[in-house]
Formats: structure tokens, sequence, C-alpha cells
């Protein structure tokens, strides 16, 4: 059986947008993957964040979010938690749930630098690839010199992923909708439509 490519896209999701969606697009397209998939995460570890939408509710907009992509799908394993979980937890389970193939954890560049100090850091850093997502305009020298030093001293493969990001923040969805203005082509349709019928963020 040949081995598949799989993507690993974490995130809060509250709500998934078209800039989450392009990332998993960009990541299955350079890198070849077979499935990208979405994980909303059970707690928001955010300093200015005091609520987060129940997981239910945020699987539900990603599911609606992904539905016309054939090579995404989402999945519960860590909203199912209600103690919380880290990100070597979840990458171990999924090693167990689709053994021999190849996990590839998508995360924005700036995480590198601190991925370190990550629970059981250099677990995880020899269990996957990373793909860390750059744009042009990042400080490309100073995430090279952390990627030869995580190679040199973990061996991890952290490759870099090319991604023209597009400045839609669900921080700003939310405020938007708040003070009742569009949020229309941030997110899909269907999302919209969903906010709208359960009065999420007002």
């Amino acid at each position: 059986m040949e081995h598949r490519r799989i993507g690993i896209l974490g995130g809060t999701f509250d709500p998934i947008h078209n800039a989450h969606l392009l990332l998993g697009e960009s990541a299955r397209e350079q890198f070849n993957l077979d499935r990208v998939i979405f994980i909303p995460n059970n707690l928001a570890h955010l300093p200015n964040r005091t609520e987060i939408t129940p997981g239910d509710v945020r699987y539900q907009m990603v599911k609606m979010a992904i539905s016309d992509n054939p090579y995404f799908t989402c999945s519960r394993i860590e909203i199912d938690k209600p103690e919380g979980t880290y990100t070597y937890n979840t990458i171990q389970e999924l090693k167990v749930m689709y053994p021999g193939d190849e996990l590839y954890l998508i995360l924005g560049g700036d995480s590198i630098i601190g991925i370190d100090t990550w629970y059981r850091a250099k677990d995880l850093l020899t269990s996957c690839t990373i793909l860390a997502a750059v744009r042009e305009d990042d400080d490309l020298a100073a995430l090279d010199k952390k990627r030869n030093e995580l190679k040199k001293i973990y061996n991890a493969d952290i490759r870099l992923l090319k991604f023209n990001r597009i400045d839609i923040s669900a921080t700003e969805i939310r405020q938007r909708i708040r003070s009742g203005r569009s949020v229309r082509y941030m997110l899909p349709d269907e999302v919209v439509e969903f906010l709208c019928i359960k009065g999420l963020y007002k």
C-alpha cells in the first residue's frame, strides 16, 4: 500500500476564514499532499481571549468551509478532549490512526522561532515534517538560522511553505460582526450564513 502525505492544520478557527483555506490549499499544492486535516483546538491559549466559541460550533463551521474541497477533511481529535491537549499528543494519535503515512504539520513561520519551547519539542520535531508558512517580507534570515539550529540539534525537517497571505484575521471578523459591518468575501458564504443564523459574535 502506497504511503500518503497528510497535512495537519490546527487552529482555533473562531471562525475559520479564507486565509486558513488558502494556507491549506497552498500546502497541499506545494508539497503534493494527499489530504489536509483541519483540527479545531479545544482550548485557546491566547492571553487576550476570555471566551471561545464551543468546539462543536467551530467544528461545524470548519466542515461547512471545506465541504467543496475533496482533499480537505476535519477532525474532532482535540475538541473532544475537555482537559485540552498538546500538539505532540495530537501528532502521536494521528500516527496511530494513519500508520505508515507521512505527517506534515503546517505552522506559521513565526511559530518556528519558539517551537523548541513547546511541550516535548524534541519528540515533536522528530515525529513529523514541519511546513513553515512564509511570505517575502518575513525575516527569512532569522528563520533560516533557527531552522539550521533545529536541524543540527534535533535533526528536524522544517521546510518553507511559500504563502501569499491575505490580511484576514478571526479577531477582525468578530469585531466587524459586533459593529454590524460586512464580513462577506472574508469567509465562505456558508459560514457567513451560519454566523447570521446562530447570531455568533454579536
